[in-house]
């Protein structure tokens, strides 16, 4: 009876949903659906892209829906007109959407636009028609015919130029033009060789040169076929026709509004091609050599003039960076101008933040950071940062192997602008500014029921970014001192029970360098983005030549025992803009650890960790794994590593309202061991097992998102628990959200700031 009773309130509400949408539209009007459109003969192959672009052009948009529910309308029609702040105006004005009206429509004149757009894609005889379609009373929508008839393709392509040095360069480009015969007219790729044609001049000196001097003619009459020309407007001013050398190139380092007219008073110094006005010796005049790539008598060339401007940004300094040019009068000559405004010399950053991880612990962390952006008059940046923070458990059981954390943190860095190698001179031609980066820092972990860990890391390394989609990081020296101290009797006899614990936190060096490589094209525009990151992280082969071992077959340096291992990761995203509010966003973990020589596990800086709000959010961070173990302190004492970690995420997120949005997601993964482990029974990675000890989970999360600081609450639980015998891992069925003790065991709130990916 229950079950009849459950069925008549849904149907219930859903009839008075649908009522409900139509309840503030006007007598005589009818509420606006949409539209849809038919497209008449034959599909072309880019019938998506045509469609995509057909759709994007309708106007007006109905009410917009969630699950195919108008909730925005739904929530207006629940209010009145207001007549001051309350929950009317909160419901009329901030939550909901007023309805999208059939009289608003203006049918005929999307007619005119469609058949606009389709001409441009080259069906010259387009023909749209559109029909009312009435739905019920209250209700209709626009359907829109659209009859393409014939597409008319590229016949020919003809360059007409004179024998001047400008036609001679549009003449030898034509062999890259993206003109091709037997394409479909397109004006998109018209527009798009002009702006190629540009860029070409631009690179030749052509500074004046625009893409409206262009003109590309088409001649139709020949049936379903255009001849194109391609060639300069007779209108072209003499100034565009010029090529242009640079006379002088000046750049004003502390340039501000207040000493715009005394600029040109101070004295200026040559060095390598420009002149540098520094009145305040704020600046070493090095630092522009690498920077400045418009020289004088040079040529003017549009690469040049992109790359100095965007060096000088990026050298990170300079807070506004702008330029100016000027033809020299009745010559082929140009005078640049570059006025730079510095950022504040220092600047004192202070931090706190606090954080709840899915363990049960609460911690916080202060960090003092002090910055010069230039020092020794390099536009060198020293950073200096001291932090300190603490961790303690909240709740859960086993509070007997809870102890509070302690952690201490200071780090030094210097990062020069420019390459410091043996190769003198070097320097990529691009936008990005290459630097040398080195640092010190020094780690203090302390628990004092447990252990101190000191950790001391000197690294020098490079970075470079070629396209403004690679970015790359070389650290070819990177020196790491792992010291732990006043190690408890009672964490002691968990080293004794537990060699890979022991190893990976045992007194040692890491000695070696690493490699990371990401490509990013992320763009909030594009419908589909990617990021990949790719690792390699290698210590002890080299000085592995030249060491010896010793009695018990280790090797040593300074009398210490140091690290051996390649480790290796590889990380891909994508990212599927469904609609605009609507993504999908999948990521692929994997990474591979293989420690030889005088290691047996990866360092525990090194290792591999799953769970927590970044990793598998149904399983708490650090308790899960590796392969198929589970001890028995491990769901509240987060300390389990691996060598090999496999994760994939998977994760629908809906823009609700400005600051509010939704998410539903999949987390599937596990750690593993790369050498069997007597103490941890089905901790190794075997290939054909592998798959049957992953874990899954899924959940929903609400995130807060203020453009500046995403707050994020994930509620997540597991589906598939990797220790339990074999056939019995998934644990759909025994999923119960009206059972208290079910809840307390699996369900999991991570709250963290930022997206986890």
């Amino acid at each position: 009876m229950r079950i009849y009773t459950y069925l008549l309130f849904i149907s219930a509400s859903a009839i008075l949903a649908a009522c409900s949408t139509t309840r503030t539209v006007p007598e005589g009007d009818r509420l606006y659906t949409g539209a849809d459109v038919k497209w008449d003969g034959k599909k072309p192959k880019d019938y998506s892209t045509l469609s995509d672009g057909v759709d994007d052009r309708i106007r007006p948009k109905p009410n917009k829906k969630f699950l195919g529910m108008p909730i925005k309308l739904w929530l207006y029609n629940l209010g009145n007109e207001p007549k001051g702040k309350g929950l009317n105006y909160l419901l009329r004005k901030k939550w909901g959407e007023a309805p999208v009206l059939l009289s608003s429509v203006k049918p005929n004149n999307t007619n005119l636009i469609l058949e606009g757009y389709l001409e441009d894609k080259g069906y010259f005889n387009v023909q749209v028609e559109n029909e009312i379609k009435h739905s019920g009373k209250k209700k209709a929508g626009i359907h829109y015919t659209i009859d393409p008839r014939n597409r008319y393709t590229i016949k020919s392509v003809s360059f007409v130029v004179d024998s001047s040095k400008l036609g001679y360069f549009i003449d030898s480009s034509k062999k890259f033009t993206l003109l091709k015969v037997g394409d479909n007219y397109d004006l998109d790729i018209i527009k798009d060789e002009r702006e190629r044609i540009h860029n070409i001049l631009k690179e030749k000196g052509y500074y004046y040169f625009t893409p409206d001097y262009l003109l590309v003619q088409v001649d139709s009459t020949k049936s379903g076929q255009v001849d194109l020309y391609v060639k300069v407007k007779d209108a072209a001013p003499r100034v565009a026709l010029r090529q242009y050398y640079m006379r002088k190139v000046d750049l004003y380092t502390n340039y501000t509004l207040g000493r715009d007219s005394l600029i040109s008073e101070y004295p200026g110094r040559p060095f390598h091609g420009f002149t540098i006005y520094d009145p305040d010796s704020l600046y070493r005049p090095i630092v522009f050599e690498r920077s400045v790539f418009l020289k004088e008598d040079s040529l003017y060339r549009l690469s040049s003039h992109n790359i100095t401007l965007q060096r000088l940004m990026n050298l990170g300094t300079f807070k506004f960076v702008r330029g100016t040019f000027r033809p020299d009068r009745d010559s082929s000559y140009l005078f640049a101008k570059f006025y730079l405004t510095p950022y504040p010399k220092r600047s004192l950053q202070l931090e706190l933040s606090g954080y709840s991880k899915s363990n049960n612990f609460i911690g916080s962390e202060l960090k003092v950071s002090a910055k010069n952006r230039n020092w020794f008059k390099g536009a060198n940046l020293l950073q200096i940062t001291v932090g300190a923070g603490f961790e303690t458990q909240v709740g859960g059981k086993n509070t007997q192997l809870v102890t509070n954390a302690y952690s201490l943190n200071l780090g030094v860095s210097v990062t020069f602008p420019r390459f410091i190698s043996p190769i003198p001179g070097l320097n990529l031609r691009t936008p990005y500014v290459p630097r040398t980066r080195i640092s010190a820092s020094y780690e203090l972990l302390s628990s004092p029921n447990l252990y101190n860990l000191n950790a001391l890391n000197l690294q020098f390394g490079y970075q470079w970014k070629k396209t403004q989609f690679l970015d790359h990081l070389w650290n070819p020296i990177s020196i790491t001192y792992v010291l732990p101290s006043k190690i408890t009797p009672e964490f002691q006899e968990r080293l004794d029970k537990d060699p890979t614990l022991r190893q990976s936190i045992a007194k040692q060096f890491i000695i070696g360098g690493n490699y990371t490589l990401n490509f990013s094209n992320l763009s909030p525009e594009r419908y589909h983005s990617f990021f990949a990151s790719f690792n390699a992280d290698v210590a002890g082969n080299l000085i592995g030549l030249v060491t010896k071992k010793d009695d018990d077959g280790q090797r040593k340096i300074f009398g210490q025992d140091y690290s051996q291992f390649a480790r290796l990761s590889l990380e891909g995203r994508y990212y599927w803009k469904l609609s605009k509010n609507l993504n999908w966003v999948n990521r692929v973990f994997a990474g591979y650890g293989l420690p030889y020589g005088n290691s047996k596990s990866l360092p525990f800086v090194k290792q591999f960790f799953t769970g927590g709000s970044n990793s598998l959010r149904g399983f708490r961070a650090r308790t899960l794994g590796p392969g198929s173990f589970r001890s028995d302190s491990s769901t509240y004492y987060a300390n389990e590593a691996g060598d090999i970690k496999v994760e994939f995420n998977s994760e629908l997120r809906y823009k609700l309202m400005k600051y509010i949005a939704l998410a539903a997601f999949v987390d599937a993964g596990n750690i593993w061991l790369q050498k069997a482990d007597s103490s941890k029974p089905g901790a190794q990675f075997k290939f054909n097992s592998f798959l049957n000890q992953t874990a899954v989970d899924a959940g929903i999360g609400l995130r807060i998102d203020a453009s500046i600081l995403v707050v994020r609450f994930d509620l997540a639980f597991p589906v598939r628990k990797p220790w339990l015998p074999s056939n019995e891992r998934w644990v759909i069925d025994k999923i119960n959200f009206g059972d208290p003790d079910w809840r307390k065991e699996n369900l999991i709130l991570n709250i963290a700031i930022g997206y986890p990916f």
